[in-house]
């Protein structure tokens, strides 16, 4: 046996840490970082506290791997490590590579201590000088838990630390937080270009990279190496997703490459599967805004805020009050596989999109009258958008093709905007349904029906005609006249029709509706009652608008006993009567035995000739003799409990309940109380253009309507510097000079534009008249000045005492 020698050393064999001092320009910190772009304030808070002298200050930055922590730290330490003495760089990933770099320090300070001292010896020197010493700057880079660095932090208080972490958490009692986002368009452009030069698709590629500065260096990298223009590369990650992010140049470090910088974390959250999963999951969808409540399927409450949290802690997502969002590119790589990466396997990726697909349809409900699908769509589009438009072609599934049927029943009728993304989820599920299921199966035909509603709404009854047409016929050739799928087609037929002036055909149609509907499903099944409806405004669109008004009342009564007042079916119903009703009283009386005569039966004729002979007929008739004909007090308490209703129902945003206010508009109006119809349509421009966007047609219409309101007698003009936001005071005497009418016909002049106006809101609403067509011509009428017209002023002076009977009428008379 062989037995060695070894050497005690004594403390005064080497000098104390205390007693040492710094060579003068010790550092390890870069000299240069060649490619840095912006990040000025972040340089400006790190800068602030070099004017507070004393205790340690310990900066800590985190964020997403690839965010750039590592070089701004380094350009910091470039423009700042002078100041300092020394200026240290330790990468400090773990706990033995902390003490690894304290015990360089000490062998840089003391270089004798090599010999004397192994390697936890060495460590603990460094961090007696740190303690004893100040003015210097310890850079620890890629701290991977704040508890590694506590103990040294705690006992270093006077010097300088800036720390660089993807952990989010853990840093209140320790430092200074500065989180680190990507950088701007322009920072990003910047980048690319001192690497790669001009290119015109340059910031086509950062915002498909997200602005991430190290998937920005890395493309503009490659793209130099291979010679490739920037519209190559982007094709290229299009078609080859798993090649191009796991891409690096010739020389560059592949573990920094796209596609494995987050490996590291992912293997951090091995022990909690969920964590992943959940990852996985939100791939599929947009990257901001994801609803909390889509991951409620995954887990148990405190699991799924576990996993969230410890996401949220390496910087992977980020969490709001109750939402999530997460970078573009982690999502775009966490849906393609990766080679050798068993966190992104395929099978997980698929299941992951699968369980995407299940959460947001599960959030809609299956009936689309359903109060809240609206809502609920509403909440959940942009990521039903964002699946649509991800993975591989000809990989989506079927449930993903109903998903966004579901989503497109309610965006049709949410304005023209809408109804085009309507058509874009249809046609993404009719491409889905026919390669799974075939061109003629049901589900196929059924996109092409829902197709058909959404084309009228958003580019009107001629471009939906034909595709209606066409529907029809297949329908009807593969499942037969009697399918329920047959009928709807065919009520799509008969309201593209009417609304293009072919009543009679229209007419036809509803009675097969009404008939096959009645006999597969019940007299009083909503559908039945729906296509009821639809039929009696048919029926007024031929004019015959007392008939109609008899038929709705008996459909609403129907719906009132079978589905209650309160269904989307009977609202709409209801809504339909309060709209005619003006009109249709109007007819029941010495009106429309004149308009009788006319022989204007059809829907074939000129808007502007229907207008002058209506005036013709008016202006010989009593104020009397039109109060008469026009609605009473009780209309227009309906109108508001109808109203109300909506707003308790559906919500006071839900574009049905924006356009069941036209009703009380009408009630207003044809009670003489035009002030307070004028205020409705005023706020009713405010709250429809958020939703169905400032240029549809409805929203046009509107604001037309209520420049048209200006038009009519005894009301005061608006200031034009007064805000579009109604004010909700009627009385708008402070507004202007009032709108004097002078003559003894002023009363008449009144009702006679009630009449009007109440009929034309009632055609423009239900659709009957091109929005802009039927405003354009009441307002040429109603300027027009014809012989024996009574003559008007509007400077706000009194009328001269021999213009006989004058009227200034406010609110309610």
């Amino acid at each position: 046996m062989h037995i060695g020698n070894a050497t005690l050393l004594s403390p005064e064999n080497f000098p104390t840490a205390a007693s040492v001092n710094c060579p003068p320009g010790l550092s390890n910190l870069p000299s240069r970082v060649p490619l840095f772009v912006g990040r000025d304030h972040e340089l400006a808070v790190l800068d602030e506290a070099l004017a507070t002298p004393g205790e340690a200050v310990v900066h800590a930055m985190h964020g997403l791997g690839g965010i750039g922590k590592s070089t701004l730290a380094a350009r910091w330490a470039t423009l700042r490590g002078p100041e300092h003495a020394p200026g240290w760089w330790i990468t400090a990933d773990s706990r033995a590579a902390l003490d690894s770099g304290l015990a360089a320090l000490a062998a840089a300070l003391q270089p004798t201590l090599v010999a004397l001292l192994p390697q936890e010896q060495l460590s603990e020197w460094a961090r007696q000088w740190l303690a004893s010493h100040s003015g210097w700057l310890l850079v620890l880079d890629n701290v991977s838990d704040p508890a590694d660095v506590e103990y040294l932090l705690a006992r270093a208080t006077s010097g300088r630390f800036l720390i660089t972490s993807r952990r989010s958490t853990g840093w209140r009692s320790m430092a200074k937080e500065v989180p680190l986002g990507v950088l701007s368009e322009d920072e990003a452009v910047t980048l690319f270009t001192r690497v790669r030069g001009e290119d015109p698709d340059i910031a086509v590629l950062c915002e498909e990279l997200g602005h991430l500065p190290l998937a920005v260096a890395q493309a503009a990298a490659y793209s130099v190496e291979t010679g490739c223009t920037v519209r190559e590369y982007l094709d290229d990650l299009a078609a080859y997703p798993a090649e191009m992010y796991e891409a690096t140049d010739e020389g560059g470090d592949h573990q920094r490459a796209v596609a494995r910088v987050w490996h590291i974390t992912l293997d951090r959250l091995a022990d909690d599967p969920l964590a992943v999963r959940i990852l996985l999951m939100i791939a599929w969808y947009a990257s901001e805004g994801i609803p909390r409540s889509l991951l409620a399927r995954l887990g148990t409450p405190p699991a799924v805020r576990r996993a969230l949290g410890r996401l949220a802690a390496h910087s992977m997502i980020t969490l709001h009050d109750d939402t999530v969002s997460v970078h573009r590119l982690v999502q775009a790589v966490s849906r393609t596989p990766g080679r050798n990466d068993h966190h992104r396997h395929p099978d997980a990726i698929s299941a992951a999109r699968e369980s995407a697909v299940e959460a947001l349809t599960a959030l809609i409900p299956e009936d689309a009258d359903a109060p809240v699908a609206w809502r609920a769509v509403r909440a959940v589009l942009p990521h039903i958008e964002a699946l649509t438009g991800y993975g591989p072609p000809g990989t989506a599934t079927e449930a993903e093709a109903g998903l966004c049927l579901q989503a497109a029943r309610q965006l049709m009728f949410s304005g023209t905007r809408s109804a085009l993304r309507a058509i874009t989820l249809i046609d993404h599920a009719e491409a889905v349904y026919t390669r799974l299921l075939g061109a003629e199966a049901r589900q196929t035909l059924e996109t092409r029906v829902e197709r058909v509603q959404a084309r009228r709404w958003a580019d009107g009854p001629g471009a939906a005609a034909p595709l209606a047409d066409a529907v029809l016929a297949d329908c009807v050739r593969v499942l037969g006249e009697r399918h329920p799928l047959t009928l709807t087609a065919c009520m799509r037929v008969a309201r593209t029709a009417g609304l293009m002036g072919d009543s009679g055909r229209a007419r036809e149609l509803l009675e097969k509706v009404v008939e096959g509907r009645a006999s597969a499903l019940g007299d009083r099944h909503p559908r039945t009652l729906e296509a009821k409806g639809h039929r009696a405004m048919e029926i007024r669109n031929h004019k015959d608008l007392v008939s109609a008004r008899s038929m709705l009342q008996q459909v609403h009564e129907d719906c009132v006993e079978s589905l209650g007042p309160e269904h989307p079916v009977t609202l709409s119903v209801q809504s339909k009567l309060l709209l005619i009703a003006p009109s249709s009283k109007l007819m029941e009386g010495p009106i429309g035995k004149i308009v009788a005569s006319w022989g204007l039966t059809g829907s074939d004729f000129v808007l502007s000739d229907l207008l002058q002979h209506f005036d013709t007929t008016l202006r010989s008739m009593s104020a009397q003799s039109l109060y008469r004909c026009l609605e009473s007090e009780g209309d227009v308490e309906a109108a508001e409990q109808h109203v109300a209703t909506y707003e308790r129902v559906f919500g006071e945003d839900h574009p049905k309940t924006l356009t069941a206010k036209m009703t009380l508009v009408q009630a207003y109006v044809s009670t003489r109380d035009v002030d307070r119809g004028a205020a409705v349509l005023e706020q009713l421009v405010v709250d429809a253009a958020p939703v169905f966007g400032g240029d549809d047609s409805f929203v046009a219409a509107m604001s037309a309507m209520r420049g048209l309101v200006d038009l009519a007698p005894f009301r005061a003009p608006r200031d034009p510097g007064r805000s579009e936001r109604a004010t909700g005071d009627p009385d708008g005497a402070e507004n202007g000079p009032a709108r004097v009418v002078k003559g003894e016909r002023a009363p008449e002049e009144l009702a006679r534009w009630n009449a009007l106006f109440g009929t034309l809101s009632e055609t423009i609403t239900s659709g009957t008249w091109d929005p802009a067509a039927a405003v354009e011509a009441m307002t040429d009428l109603w300027r027009t000045e014809r012989p024996g017209s009574p003559s008007t002023a509007v400077d706000g002076t009194d009328p001269p005492a021999d213009a006989g009977t004058d009227a200034v009428v406010g609110e309610g008379n």
